[in-house]
């Protein structure tokens, strides 16, 4: 059945323009409550607002959606990401504009528990490393190292689709730290 939904997903998200939206919109009174439909044209101009103001940060991005179990982010990533390994959630990323690296496998390097039955290191020893663009879509299985390399002066603009997510509480689903309750809900950087 989360095949089922994951793949119904991958379509609706893939039949366009990159999708994303600043906030959920919330449904009308006659469609069901977590019903979600973030328009393309919106989508652009949330990923072109992404583009814009990633300066010299690592990564920024928006949340489209958190519901019981699963989250939808527009993310772009400028400099590597940390590895991760994942005890309970799985990912799905949809590659929508730039390159990156994607390094699954391996040895994690110095890793460190984190809250949401997460680890965390700087890198991989070993692992196989898969060139990702524009299209690209990578399903990883919970409890497997994994991390996204970016190369200097690139960006890397994707859909992740977390599967079987810890509850986030008020934790930024990146850093893993709480939320700045003056922060905006949608939009954080790392």
């Amino acid at each position: 059945m989360r095949q089922t939904i994951m793949f119904a997903a991958v379509l609706l998200l893939c039949g366009g323009a990159p999708l994303g939206a600043q906030q959920r919109p919330s449904a009308p009174a006659n469609e069901t409550p977590e019903f979600a439909l973030w328009p393309a044209d919106r989508v652009k101009e949330a990923a072109d607002r992404l583009e814009k103001n990633i300066g010299d940060k690592s990564i920024l991005f928006e949340t489209l959606g958190n519901w019981k179990g699963h989250s939808v982010y527009l993310v772009l990533r400028a400099k590597t990401a940390d590895a991760e390994f994942h005890k309970t959630e799985e990912d799905v990323y949809i590659g929508l504009r730039g390159k990156a690296t994607f390094v699954i496998g391996g040895e994690m390097v110095d890793p460190k528990d984190m809250p949401r039955k997460q680890v965390r290191a700087g890198s991989i020893r070993g692992g196989t490393k898969r060139d990702l663009s524009a299209g690209d879509i990578v399903h990883v299985p919970r409890a497997i190292p994994h991390q996204l390399v970016i190369a200097p002066g690139e960006r890397f603009l994707y859909w992740l689709f977390k599967i079987d997510e810890e509850p986030l509480a008020n934790l930024d689903p990146h850093t893993l730290k709480p939320k700045n309750p003056s922060e905006k809900r949608n939009q954080s950087e790392k």
